[in-house]
C-alpha cells in the first residue's frame, strides 16, 4: 500500500507552485476554473446507490490517490491512515495552519493552471471566506452517494443544518458543538472566583489571561467576534487593552501556558490541541470551560470540522470516496475520537459532554457565512487595538 505522504511547505511563486506540483503528483489543467452553481440536487430517487458506489470505488482504485488539504495538528495522520487502510487509496496530505497560509497557496497554484487538490478539511471560514471567492470549490451534494450520509435522521436538525455557506452548496460542517470561548485552570482559579463570562473584565484578571491572537483568522478570532457581535465593539476594545492578555499564534503554547498556570485563563483554545496533550498522558482534569448562559460565552462552532470539494480535482472518484467516508458514521466516530470534537451525527456519541449543542437553541455561529461579517469587523478592531498585524 502506498504510504501517506506530506507535501513540502509552499514558497509563493509560480516556480515554487510547479515544484510543489511535481512533489505532490498533481497535473496542470488548462482553462479557467468553473464557478460552482447553486441548486444542484442529489441523485434522483430510485438510483441504485450501491451500484453507483461500486462504480465510484472501482474508478477510485484506478486513480490510486486522493490529495487532501487539512488543518495542522497530529490527528490527520491517524485519520487518513485509517481511510487508506480501508480503501487502499494513498493520501497526499498538506497541512496548513491558517486561512492566511491556505488562500495565497491555492491562488498562486490556480493562476499557474495547477489543480493539485481534491478535498479540503478546514474551519468553515477558510472555505467560504477563503476558497469560495477563488471559485475553487464544487457543489458537494452531487458527490454524496451513501444513503447514510444524506439521511436526515442521522444528523442533528437534519442534514441541511450542516451547511456553513450562505448558498448551502459548498461548505459542509460535520462538527457541531458549543465552542466555549474561555477555559480556566481550576487548580489556580476556582469557580468561586470566576464563574461568569462578564467577570473577565474585572481588574483582578489583568495580565492573567492568554489569547490565541485575534488579529489572525484562527481560533482566537471566534471569541473576539462573539464579543463584538453580542456585547459591542467597546467591550472588545476594553478586554484587549485594559486586561493586557498574553498573545500567541501557537495553539500548543496557549495550552501549555494554561496547563502550567503561567496564564490560568485561556481564550480561543482549540479542544483539538488539548486532545494532543491528553494523548501524551497530561492530566487535564483541572482544565475546564467557563460555562455560562451569557450568549457570548458559548457560540456554535464547527471548529475545524468542515469539508469542501475542489473543482478540477485531479482524483475526482477518490475524492468522492473520501468525502462519503468522512461523513459516514465510521468516519465521524474516528474524527471525534481523534479531535475531541462532537459530530453532528446522532449515531456518534458526543466525545465532549461539555460542548453538546442544545438542538432547540439558536446560537451565534462563528462557522456560518451569515454571521461572519462580525468576525471580520472584530479582526479589524483587534488589529487596531493591538497596533500590529
Amino acid at each position: 500500500m502506498p504510504p501517506l505522504t506530506t507535501c513540502a511547505r509552499y514558497s509563493f511563486g509560480a516556480l515554487a507552485a510547479l515544484t510543489l506540483l511535481a512533489a505532490c503528483g498533481g497535473s496542470p489543467a488548462a482553462g479557467p476554473a468553473p464557478t460552482a452553481t447553486a441548486g444542484t440536487s442529489a441523485p434522483a430517487a430510485g438510483v441504485d446507490s450501491q451500484a453507483a458506489w461500486d462504480r465510484t470505488l472501482a474508478a477510485a482504485k484506478q486513480e490510486r490517490t486522493v490529495a487532501v488539504v487539512s488543518s495542522a495538528g497530529e490527528w490527520p495522520r491517524q485519520f487518513f491512515d485509517a481511510f487508506q487502510q480501508k480503501y487502499g487509496l494513498a493520501v497526499n496530505l498538506l497541512q496548513v495552519s491558517s486561512q492566511a497560509e491556505l488562500v495565497p497557496k491555492i491562488d498562486v497554484e490556480r493562476k499557474a493552471g495547477i489543480y493539485s487538490w481534491d478535498i479540503a478539511i478546514q474551519p468553515p471560514p477558510n472555505l467560504f471566506n477563503g476558497l469560495k471567492p477563488l471559485h475553487a470549490l464544487d457543489p458537494l451534494r452531487p458527490a454524496l452517494i451513501l444513503p447514510e450520509v444524506l439521511d436526515d435522521s442521522h444528523w442533528i436538525r437534519g442534514f441541511d443544518d450542516g451547511w456553513s455557506d450562505a448558498d448551502k452548496t459548498l461548505v459542509y460542517g460535520f462538527v457541531g458543538q458549543v465552542n466555549w470561548a474561555v477555559r480556566v485552570n481550576r487548580s489556580i482559579v476556582p469557580e468561586a472566583q470566576l464563574s461568569r463570562f462578564d467577570q473577565l473584565w474585572e481588574p483582578s484578571w489583568k495580565g492573567k489571561m492568554a489569547w490565541q491572537d485575534p488579529r489572525l483568522l484562527a481560533s482566537g478570532i471566534g471569541p473576539a467576534g462573539s464579543i463584538y457581535k453580542l456585547k459591542g465593539e467597546d467591550k472588545l476594545r476594553s478586554i484587549l487593552s485594559d486586561q493586557q492578555p498574553g498573545l500567541t499564534q501557537d495553539q500548543r503554547q496557549l495550552a501549555d501556558w494554561l496547563i502550567r498556570g503561567q496564564y490560568p485563563i485561556a481564550v480561543g483554545l482549540n479542544p483539538t490541541t488539548l486532545a494532543s496533550f491528553k494523548d501524551k498522558g497530561v492530566d487535564l482534569s483541572s482544565i475546564q470551560p467557563l460555562k455560562d448562559a451569557d450568549p457570548a460565552a458559548g457560540t456554535r462552532s464547527a471548529g475545524g470540522g468542515s469539508v469542501g470539494l475542489f473543482n478540477r480535482a485531479p482524483h475526482p472518484n477518490a475524492a468522492k470516496v473520501l468525502l462519503n467516508w468522512i461523513l459516514s458514521q465510521e468516519g465521524q466516530a474516528l474524527y471525534g475520537k481523534l479531535t475531541l470534537s462532537n459530530s453532528r451525527r446522532v449515531d456518534v456519541p458526543p466525545v465532549d459532554p461539555d460542548a453538546v449543542l442544545d438542538s432547540k437553541r439558536d446560537y451565534f455561529s462563528t462557522s456560518a457565512e451569515s454571521d461572519y461579517p462580525a468576525v471580520v469587523k472584530a479582526q479589524a478592531a483587534a488589529r487596531e487595538i493591538l497596533k500590529q498585524g
